[in-house]
C-alpha cells in the first residue's frame, strides 16, 4: 500500500506540473490564479480514478522487486509453500483500490467533471455557449432532437410518448428550421406502432408542427457527468426510441472494467517482477517492462474510447479489451513462470 501511494503522489506531482505549465498561456485570458487552483484540485479524483490500475501496477512491481532483492521468494519456496502466500495481501490491497476507484468514479468524479467542463469551456476557451453539437428539447409530451446542418437549418427527430412514458410515434425529418413558434420540416418520415400491422409508415414531402419550443441552448448530456444509474436508465431510453448508445454504453462498462483491472495488474506485476535471484537485470527489465505495459494499458483504452464514440467497434467490447487482454497475458505470464 505504501508503495502504490508514493506511486500516486509521484503521477499527480507530475501531473499539477505539467498541467499548470499548459494552463498557465491562459492567464490573464479568462483565467485568474484561483480558477487554476481549483482546476487542478477538481481534476485530481479524475486522474485518481484514471491511472488507478497503472499506479497498482507500478507500486506492485516495485514492492516485489524489492522482496527479490532480499530473497522473500526464495525462503518462500524453500519452506514448500506456494505463490499464493505474495499474491493474497497484494490482491487484498488492489482489492481497496479497486474499490475506491469505483466510489470516486461514482461519487465524486461526476460532479468535478461538470465544473471542469465550465471552467475549460467557459474560462479558458472562452466559448459564449456550453451547448455544442447535437441538442435535446422537451415540450410536454415530445421529445427533440436536433442535429445542426446549415443556414440555421437542423436534422429532427421527434418523438411522442403518452403519460406513462410509451412510445407513440416518431417523425423524422432530413431538414427542419424554427420560426413563428412552428417548425417547418421537409423530406419527413412518420412512424407509429400498431397492433395490427406491428409498425406503420408514412412519408411527407413537407410538415409543419406547432410547438413552443425552439433550438434554444439544450446540451447532450455527457457521460462524464453521470452515475452508473443514470447511465443505465438513460441507455434504456435511447434504446426504446431506437437511438444510439455508443459512448453511453462504453461509459457504464467503463466503470467497473477499470476498477477490475487493478486486481488482474497485480497478477501481471507478479508475472513480471518476482524472482528467486536478486540478478539487477531481471529486475530492470521487469519494473521497465511493468511501466511500459502501464503505459500501453493507458493508451489502447482511450484509444477504445475514440473507436467506441465513432462506432467502429461495439462499446462495450471498447470499454472492457483492456482490461480483459492485459488480465489474460498476466494470467499467461504466471502461469507460465509457475510451469503450467
Amino acid at each position: 500500500m505504501s508503495r502504490a501511494l508514493v506511486t500516486l503522489a509521484a503521477l499527480l506531482s507530475i501531473y499539477v506540473i505539467i498541467e499548470s505549465f499548459d494552463k498557465a498561456r491562459y492567464l490573464g485570458h479568462g483565467l485568474d490564479g484561483g480558477l487554476m487552483v481549483e482546476y487542478l484540485l477538481l481534476k485530481i479524483p479524475f486522474m485518481i480514478s484514471e491511472f488507478m490500475p497503472i499506479i497498482v501496477l507500478i507500486g506492485a512491481s516495485i514492492y516485489l522487486i524489492e522482496l527479490s532483492r532480499n530473497h522473500e521468494m526464495v525462503a518462500i519456496r524453500a519452506a514448500g509453500l506456494g505463490i499464493n502466500k505474495l499474491l493474497m495481501p497484494l490482491l487484498a490491497v488492489a482489492f481497496l483500490a479497486s474499490a475506491l476507484s469505483f466510489l470516486i468514479g461514482e461519487w465524486i468524479t461526476p460532479v468535478t467533471n461538470k465544473r471542469l467542463d465550465v471552467i475549460e469551456n467557459v474560462h479558458i476557451q472562452q466559448k459564449k455557449s456550453a451547448s455544442q453539437g447535437v441538442q435535446w428539447l422537451k415540450d410536454g409530451q415530445r421529445f427533440f432532437r436536433l442535429t445542426p446542418l446549415k443556414e440555421s437549418k437542423f436534422a429532427i427527430i421527434i418523438l411522442e410518448t403518452d403519460s406513462q412514458g410509451g412510445w407513440l410515434k416518431r417523425i423524422d425529418a432530413a431538414s427542419a428550421n424554427y420560426s413563428n413558434q412552428q417548425w417547418q420540416m421537409s423530406d419527413v418520415h412518420i412512424t407509429k406502432p400498431s397492433s395490427e400491422h406491428g409498425m406503420l409508415h408514412e412519408k411527407l414531402e413537407k410538415m409543419t408542427l406547432n410547438s413552443a419550443i425552439g433550438p434554444e441552448t439544450a446540451e447532450l448530456p455527457k457521460p462524464r457527468h453521470m452515475h452508473v444509474s443514470e447511465l443505465y436508465h438513460y441507455i434504456s431510453d435511447l434504446e426504446h426510441a431506437g437511438l444510439t448508445t455508443g459512448s453511453y454504453t462504453y461509459a457504464l462498462h467503463r466503470k467497473f472494467a477499470a476498477p477490475l483491472a487493478c486486481l488482474l495488474m497485480v497478477i501481471l506485476a507478479t508475472a513480471l517482477c518476482l524472482h528467486t535471484g536478486s540478478r539487477n537485470s531481471k529486475m530492470s527489465w521487469g519494473i521497465v517492462s511493468a511501466i511500459s505495459l502501464g503505459l500501453l494499458f493507458y493508451v489502447i483504452g482511450n484509444a477504445g474510447n475514440l473507436l467506441a464514440g465513432s462506432e467502429r467497434i461495439p462499446p462495450a467490447y471498447a470499454a472492457w479489451l483492456p482490461t480483459l487482454v492485459f488480465g489474460g497475458l498476466g494470467m499467461f505470464l504466471l502461469l507460465k513462470r509457475e510451469g503450467h
